[in-house]
């Protein structure tokens, strides 16, 4: 259960979703010889926050860089996380990951289990990548039903040299 305020704590609980769970805990050993990573660059937050509606004067006021040198146009679904969260998806929308060898040659096999309400493909399903290499998942949403509430998935990799991923999603699906 998780609590939902602050005043009666008992009376406000609701069942737990992800967002309150979060995504495991961390493996420590295996935190150091990851296999893949997911790189993101000062640049790509800050093509993130300048998009934001209003934001200018604010990303200015703390960082004194000016938004006019990126591209605003970046989502925080585009943004190259171990996650892919998702606040309106309309009808479909694709988003990628890139994903970058930091371990020796591997095959990794691709599953994934939708969000309630969405559809989803994930290609490629299945991938070699060497060392130093990156590879990109373009992985496709397609709305199924009209929901305001969060639901839940995940996009798992399994690599033939022992290392897994799992990317959480998160998904609202609104059609308009």
């Amino acid at each position: 259960m998780a609590q939902r305020a602050y005043t009666n704590p008992d009376l406000n609980q609701t069942p737990a979703t992800p967002f309150d769970m979060g995504n495991g805990f961390v493996n420590a050993s295996s935190a150091l010889n990851p296999g893949l990573i997911f790189e993101s660059t000062y640049e790509d937050y800050m093509s993130f926050l300048c998009g934001i509606n209003g934001s200018i004067p604010i990303v200015f006021n703390h960082t004194g860089q000016n938004c006019q040198l990126y591209n605003s146009t970046v989502t925080a679904a585009d943004l190259n996380l171990p996650s892919i969260t998702i606040a309106r998806l309309n009808r479909s929308q694709t988003v990628g990951r890139s994903l970058t060898n930091i371990a020796g040659n591997e095959s990794y096999r691709v599953d994934w289990t939708a969000p309630f309400g969405v559809s989803m493909n994930v290609t490629p399903a299945h991938f070699f990548i060497a060392m130093g290499e990156k590879q990109v998942l373009n992985i496709t949403f397609n709305a199924m039903t009209n929901d305001s509430t969060a639901s839940f998935g995940r996009i798992g990799l399994v690599g033939n040299g022992g290392h897994n991923l799992n990317i959480p999603l998160s998904v609202i699906v609104k059609l308009y």
